[in-house]
């Protein structure tokens, strides 16, 4: 079984992104793009929304009850130094 990692830190970027930091301490963006067609996250298409997330128990949230877990997240984000 793969180890969850949390995410500690989490900032809004342009083009739906959001730069995290992973209790690992490795950084990466991640790319919500691919999430805001889907109904649950299509709210987060309103930028002053999207704009508002914060880290919750290691994952990405957004007011409204909005999430993206910490797996998604890892599996899908792109590493950087």
């Amino acid at each position: 079984m793969e180890t969850l990692h949390d995410i500690v830190s989490a900032k809004p970027m342009d083009g739906y992104k959001v730069d995290v930091v992973f209790d690992t301490g490795e950084k990466a963006v991640f790319d919500c793009s691919r999430y805001l067609d889907k109904p649950y996250w299509k709210r987060l298409k309103d930028k002053s929304l999207f704009n508002q997330v914060f880290v919750g128990y290691g994952t990405l949230v957004w007011p409204g009850e909005i999430d993206i877990g910490p797996e998604d997240v890892w599996e899908f984000a792109e590493r950087h130094s």
